[in-house]
């Protein structure tokens, strides 16, 4: 083997074990030394490519995707049974990596119908580094200015610490999404509009979160909160509390 294919394989695989290759590195000191420094670059290479992606890369663009959408459907699919709801927000990053130009996602169907309770926890999830020790010090008025759309009104926000409230990409449309100061933290509330076709089951939970979901006059509600969180006092209050206009 000549000094020029030796070089030339050895920046490419400096681990190869051919005989010819290696009684190359063998025929000189020089050839040796280059050797072990293409060996310490393709080593430093690998460790460099091991690095671990940073915590919650997939939540940001999820989140990121979800901003940026209008009313696009953006339908996730089902988890496997046992598997929790987080793989929900990894698996419309990982579409949205893929190349996706236009923000209709399009999942295989599954094997049960979507629910209601399975995209509210991926959106819940998907945002939580987004909004977590987040205060708006949101008003009552701020507050009805999103409700409108739903057609809903809260009448009274007394006792309740209110710290954020927007409109978000939720399923085939907008839904209205707040953070209510719970005693065991913050509780997530939807309002979700009635025509969504999503299967409803009341309560739901995955080990770490719990949810409920309560049918009312407009919208469906869903409040997801601390596994220690009684929920029904918080739906009970927000229920006595909000006039509809549909």
């Amino acid at each position: 083997m000549d000094e020029l294919e030796f070089r030339r394989r050895a920046i490419t695989h400096p681990t190869d074990r051919d005989p010819a290759f290696l009684a190359a590195a063998e025929a000189s000191v020089a050839n040796r030394k280059h050797l072990d420094e293409m060996k310490q670059l393709d080593s430093k290479l690998r460790r460099t490519l091991e690095v671990e992606v940073p915590a919650g890369l997939a939540e940001r663009i999820l989140l990121r995707q979800a901003m940026e959408a209008d009313d696009e459907v953006v339908p996730l699919p089902s988890p496997a049974k046992g598997r929790g709801w987080r793989p929900l927000a990894m698996a419309a990053s990982v579409a949205f990596l893929l190349g996706m130009s236009t923000r209709w996602i399009s999942w295989p169907p599954a094997s049960e119908p979507l629910s209601l309770a399975q995209v509210a926890m991926a959106h819940v999830y998907g945002e939580e580094p987004f909004i977590q020790g987040v205060d708006e010090k949101v008003s009552l008025q701020t507050i009805n200015a999103k409700m409108e759309k739903y057609g809903a009104t809260l009448m009274d926000m007394s006792d309740m610490k209110i710290t954020y409230v927007n409109h978000c990409a939720f399923y085939q449309g907008p839904a209205l999404h707040m953070v209510i100061q719970g005693k065991m933290g913050p509780v997530t509330l939807f309002l979700v509009p009635k025509h969504v076709p999503l299967r409803i089951q009341p309560d739901f939970a995955d080990g770490t979160l719990k949810g409920e979901i309560l049918p009312l006059k407009g919208a469906n509600m869903v409040l997801i909160g601390d596994m220690q969180e009684s929920l029904a006092p918080v739906a009970q209050q927000l229920e006595s509390r909000l006039h509809w206009s549909i």
